[in-house]
């Protein structure tokens, strides 16, 4: 078993490590490291051909759990190609913009508004695709600098990826796992997630609200922007819209253990295949199979992780970290998912700490195991943003190919404090809900920490009077230069 376990271990770190250094195509690498873990179960450990069932599709026990979760990735792919060619979100999102009426503070708040809203129903890459262009054609028309926009809408996409259980495919992976219903996600993520969307969108604009100018010439170009040019076929962008809301009205209202998501979903997305009469050919072909294999091979690995009991040893390392306190784990947990997720893409790691989890948490409350779970939905979405790897690369690529460069050092600098940002306030959050004493006590602590910090920079300056923001503003040039 020790010498399957260092097998498998060093297929998952190869993985990593072809994926950070792009030395090999991920889906190609994912399936390389899945056919040596499995054959090295078979030969080794003596399975038989039946366990490949087990680790594509999960077993009876766990509910098939990484089957429903291929169809309803597989499912979401197809209604938002479909949704992509109607211009749908690209309408969306520049008929919101034209709201904006080029008032610099407003435009910022749409523009992360709108990232938010296309990302809880996409996937980030295509949420990237659509608003970053868009960003920059605003900006040129309007003749301001697109960067303050374009770099809170990098960090936003991670936020938006967890509104609901079909915003990322750690989501989706965490809620079959953990048989969450969308509203139960909704409720306990979802709103969460709006509310630390409100405390970045206010802490971007004390961070840019200086930088933030249009032109006074340029403020009613707007009113002459045509929103309906981006929309390629009007029947189709009503027929996308109507699927979209009466799939997520069937998720709230229908139970999963009457219909399962991953069924409702697939069952959506062939009515609007059939009534949009485009041809299936073509939808099929922008199906992202590179991902789909490259999620088999991780399923594989995983499970074979999990099989020879690797996965346990970072279930004892929580355990003893913790020191035995469930509120403890559950801030290890969100703390190391998001780190861990910074350096490596956040679908292995997702699926690595799930069983884990599952096991530390079988110890404690049923409401506590949940929380544990959404603390690794947060952890493992907005991990990603500490770092300027993974889907943020595209991010400045696409800048970059628009004449709009956005420097890596930049963006990590502000990826860095925001991601921190978000992941305190979490803290804070869990502490008042699970022990309001230390709770109190965190909050106090902070804002004591704020006063002390400000009187400081008062009595350096040797100021009569205190101006409660010039601390801030000194941060906030560090952060934008």
């Amino acid at each position: 078993m020790i010498i399957t376990a260092i097998i498998i271990l060093t297929c998952f770190i190869g993985l990593i490590i072809l994926i950070l250094t792009d030395k090999l195509n991920r889906a190609i690498a994912s399936l390389a490291g899945a056919v040596i873990s499995y054959l090295a179960l078979v030969f080794l450990e003596g399975y038989d051909y039946t366990l490949i069932v087990d680790l594509l599709f999960g077993n009876q026990i766990e509910g098939f759990v990484n089957l429903h979760s291929l169809v309803l990735i597989i499912s979401m792919m197809l209604i938002v190609e479909i949704s992509h060619q109607a211009g749908t979100f690209q309408f969306i999102a520049g008929y919101l913009i034209k709201l904006s009426k080029g008032k610099p503070i407003l435009l910022m708040i749409i523009f992360c508004c709108v990232t938010v809203l296309i990302s809880a129903i996409l996937n980030n890459i295509l949420t990237v695709i659509i608003i970053i262009p868009l960003t920059i054609t605003v900006s040129r028309m309007l003749n301001i600098n697109p960067s303050p926009y374009i770099l809170t809408q990098a960090i936003l996409v991670n936020v938006g990826g967890t509104i609901f259980m079909i915003s990322s495919i750690p989501n989706i992976l965490i809620t079959n796992y953990a048989n969450i219903e969308f509203v139960e996600f909704f409720l306990n993520v979802g709103l969460i997630s709006l509310i630390i969307f409100m405390f970045t969108l206010i802490l971007f604009i004390l961070l840019y609200k200086d930088e933030l100018k249009v032109p006074e010439e340029s403020s009613n170009v707007l009113k002459e922007y045509n929103v309906w040019n981006v929309v390629q076929n009007k029947r189709l962008l009503i027929q996308s819209l109507t699927c979209l809301i009466i799939l997520f009205t069937l998720f709230v209202v229908v139970p999963s253990n009457i219909i399962s998501s991953d069924i409702l979903a697939l069952s959506i997305a062939l009515i609007l295949i059939i009534i949009s009469k485009l041809d299936p050919k073509e939808i099929l072909t922008k199906i992202d199979l590179e991902l789909i294999f490259y999620l088999i091979g991780v399923f594989v690995i995983t499970g074979g992780l999990e099989i020879v009991g690797a996965t346990n040893i970072v279930g004892d390392m929580i355990l003893f970290l913790g020191a035995g306190i469930p509120i403890l784990q559950l801030l290890m947990v969100l703390w190391i998912s998001a780190y861990f997720s910074s350096a490596i893409d956040n679908i292995p790691i997702t699926k690595v700490l799930i069983p884990v989890i599952g096991d530390i948490s079988e110890s404690v409350s049923s409401s506590l195991r949940k929380q544990m779970f959404y603390s690794l939905t947060f952890g493992a979405n907005w991990g990603d943003n500490l770092t300027p790897l993974g889907d943020n690369i595209l991010v400045v690529n696409i800048a970059q190919q628009n004449k709009r460069p956005i420097s890596i050092k930049q963006f990590f600098k502000l990826g860095f404090l925001v991601t921190n940002y978000q992941l305190a306030i979490i803290t804070v959050y869990y502490l008042l809900i699970f022990n309001i004493g230390i709770g109190l006590i965190t909050v106090i602590l902070i804002i004591v920490l704020v006063v002390f910090l400000y009187v400081l920079n008062f009595i350096f300056l040797k100021r009569r009077k205190l101006k409660l923001n010039e601390f801030f503003i000194k941060i906030r040039n560090a952060i934008i230069r």
